[in-house]
This record gives structure tokens, C-alpha cells and sequence, in this order.
């Protein structure tokens, strides 16, 4: 419909797909909807506010939950919100509004993990009153995603954006974050915190790169931590650190991509398909191309 162009922020009138691969990323499946933006935006405005009244099993691997905002990312009073889905993803529940308390803009990733005593914490990004950047905060439901509520502001700056937080749950309980710290658009690193206390405090452990943008953390099977971030300087791409020592120290940079044709580029997510084999995707543009036309890739890494 050419009256719902937009040239500013894509989401507001686009659809949250997925595809699914059963053999490792070689072969994926047809798009199917999570959510459309319009219709989303539409009930959290004017329907009555929906909320689920039955908890789920988040040990179940059919369980998952996706987050994320309306009206869009951009918006300064932007809700978050999420839909439950008990299949896999064949089917989804309605979108439940996270609640406010008293910020005025969410940006929402669905970025959780579920804690030894079964509390769910889920990791956004916020827009405090008092300060024009972002910081990253946590959630928590303690009735298997029935509700939520706040429990955490994570560590912030006063004077640039900590944002996009993706954490992992080690196998001692510490929970470790990894957050996007943005300066500038040139000017982007990655920084990793660690929570002793199941979520409520937090401490610096280590800075993952000189360069990076959204970073995504993977525990493997063996112990090593996995970080994966898009590269949005020349050599346009997608590059990746691990840590043999919790997140104490990094070693060297692995360049997965530098084919990229601008900055327009990154916010990658990687699973350990098999011990020691990594599946990466990421929106990516390629330098061959004149147009420059966005797509997901994907690369499949052994380290």
C-alpha cells in the first residue's frame, strides 16, 4: 500500500516473522507471523488490555516468548510488550503490555532467561525521566510469565545510550550481560556485567571490543562465552570474540564478514547447533550490490 510507506523507522508497518531450520541453518522454512505492528499497536491502545492468566512452562522447549514495543522503537512513550506462544512458535498468544512503572519508554527484546528457582527475568532497554540515554533494565515474572514487574536498573551513562542487553545464565548461577554502549553511530563498543544476586545488582567484569555494535552472548556446551556483534565501520560486517574465563578476558577478533556494503547492518543472535558449531544470523546488505538490498544471512561457525 503505497500510503503506508515510511522511510523513518520500518517496523511501524511491518509484520514479526520467523523461519525455522531443522538441519542446522543449511535449509529454512516459509515465513510465518508472530505479530503484525499495526493491528499490535492498534489493541494496546484502544482494546481492552489483555493479559495471560495461565503460567507457562519455561522448562519446556515449545515455550517461547517474544518482546517487543509499540507504536515502534523510536517513540518516546514506546510500550513494550509480549506475546506467549506454548507450539514452538506455530501459534501465539495476544500482546500483553509490560507495565511502565513510571518510565517513559521501553525499547523490547526478547532477551530472557530463567533463573535456578524458576523466575523469569527479561532484559529491555529503558528511557528514564531524569535522562535522555537509554539504559539497559530487568524485568522479572514470578508466576511463569503471568505478570512482570521491574526489579533491576542496570549500570548507565550520562552521556551516551547502554542499550539491546543480552544475557546468559552461568552454570554457577551468576548471570552475566553483555550491553551495547553508543557514543556515537562511529563510535560503539561492547561491555559485559555480572549479577551475583540473581539480577538485582551489578558490576563491571570486562569491555569485549574496541568496536562493536549489538552483541549477542551464547554460552557453549563447553564453558566458553560467545560474543557476536555487528561491525559498522569499514570492513562493514559481522565479527565475534570468545572467552575462555567467564567473561574475565577475550581472545582475538574473529572477522565472520567484511563484505558489508554500509553500516546498515548487524544485530546478530547465534545458537550452538552441535558441540563446537555455531549458527550466526544477522540483517546484512553486501557491498556487490549496487541497490543494497537487506536480508537475513546466516554463517555457520566452528570454533
Amino acid at each position: 500500500n503505497p500510503a503506508n510507506r515510511k522511510h523513518g523507522r520500518v517496523e511501524v508497518y511491518s509484520k514479526i516473522k520467523s523461519v525455522r531450520t531443522r538441519d542446522g541453518g543449511h535449509t529454512w522454512s516459509e515465513a510465518s507471523e508472530i505479530a503484525d505492528n499495526v493491528k499490535t499497536t492498534h489493541d494496546l491502545l484502544f482494546e481492552r488490555p489483555f493479559a495471560y492468566t495461565e503460567g507457562f512452562d519455561f522448562n519446556d522447549p515449545n515455550v517461547l516468548l517474544e518482546c517487543w514495543c509499540s507504536p515502534n522503537s523510536g517513540e518516546p512513550n514506546s510500550t513494550a510488550w509480549v506475546k506467549m506462544s506454548r507450539d514452538g512458535g506455530e501459534t501465539w498468544g495476544k500482546p500483553a503490555a509490560l507495565p511502565k512503572c513510571d518510565i517513559p519508554r521501553y525499547q523490547g527484546r526478547p532477551s530472557y532467561i530463567v533463573r535456578p528457582d524458576g523466575v523469569v527475568l527479561l532484559f529491555l532497554t529503558a528511557q528514564p525521566k531524569n535522562n535522555p540515554h537509554d539504559r539497559p533494565v530487568v524485568f522479572a515474572s514470578f508466576d511463569n510469565g503471568v505478570s512482570w514487574s521491574l526489579i533491576s536498573l542496570m549500570p548507565n551513562s550520562n552521556e551516551y545510550r547502554m542499550i539491546c542487553p543480552s544475557p546468559v545464565l552461568m552454570k554457577d548461577g551468576t548471570i552475566l550481560v553483555a550491553v551495547r554502549c553508543k557514543p556515537d553511530m562511529i563510535a560503539a563498543w561492547d561491555e559485559l556485567y555480572a549479577s551475583d544476586d540473581g539480577g538485582l545488582t551489578w558490576r563491571f567484569v570486562s569491555r569485549i571490543n574496541d568496536h562493536g555494535d549489538t552483541v549477542h552472548l551464547t554460552l557453549m556446551e563447553d564453558g566458553r562465552l560467545f560474543a557476536v556483534y555487528g561491525y559498522r565501520r569499514p570492513g562493514y560486517g559481522v565479527r565475534a570474540r570468545i572467552s575462555e574465563d567467564n567473561g574475565a578476558t577475550w581472545g582475538p577478533e574473529l572477522i565472520l564478514r567484511d563484505d558489508g556494503g554500509s553500516l546498515d547492518l548487524g544485530y546478530p543472535r547465534a545458537v550452538e547447533v552441535r558441540p563446537g558449531e555455531l549458527l550466526i544470523s544477522y540483517y546484512f546488505n553486501d557491498k556487490s550490490d549496487p541497490i543494497g538490498v537487506r536480508y537475513i544471512g546466516g554463517t555457520i561457525l566452528r570454533v
